[in-house]
């Protein structure tokens, strides 16, 4: 996913509605499948989407233009998820709305369910970096950031994660 015309988060930043809307439909999708991939449920996603962009707008003039926009978005996406989650935990669902926004993969619907099931089986920890790696596409450099602590730690993270994730898969295949 490419970054928005920084011109268009100045203008924002300076108050401009219509530079807080298109931020806001440039962005809406990657939100909400990035909480919905966190949280496993429609409505629950779409509350945190409502609050991500609500932080989002009222912490802009925070935002250092020098830096990319993707990756401080990210960071408010997983913050709300993870207060979210962790307010709300054990009240997630097995709800298959998340194959309607993984439409976009090759992988077959039974292969996309299983993955979707054993995903969602992981810890939130473990969740947190492969959705991060291999739905939002962060580089290891953005993930390290936005979790506060050093490439080589996130590396291992994702490394043990896709582990057990592999393991997850291999049992329930």
């Amino acid at each position: 996913m490419e970054e928005i015309n920084k011109e268009v988060i100045e203008s924002a930043k300076n108050g401009d509605e219509k530079s807080m809307s298109e931020i806001f439909q440039y962005y809406k999708d990657y939100v909400m499948r990035s909480s919905f991939i966190y949280l496993h449920r429609l409505d629950e996603a779409e509350d945190v989407t409502e609050n991500v962009f609500l932080k989002v707008f009222m912490n802009l003039k925070s935002f250092n233009m020098e830096k990319d926009f993707r990756p401080w978005l990210s960071r408010i996406i997983t913050n709300e998820c993870h207060n979210y989650y962790h307010k709300n935990r054990g009240e997630y669902s097995n709800s298959d709305e998340m194959i309607d926004l993984m439409a976009n993969t090759d992988e077959s619907f039974e292969t996309v369910k299983l993955i979707r099931d054993c995903v969602k089986n992981l810890s939130f920890s473990d969740r947190e970096v492969i959705m991060m790696r291999f739905f939002q596409e962060l580089t290891l450099e953005e993930i390290a950031a936005i979790l506060k602590t050093s490439v080589g730690a996130v590396k291992v993270r994702i490394h043990r994660s896709v582990k057990k994730l592999k393991e997850l898969v291999k049992n329930d295949a």
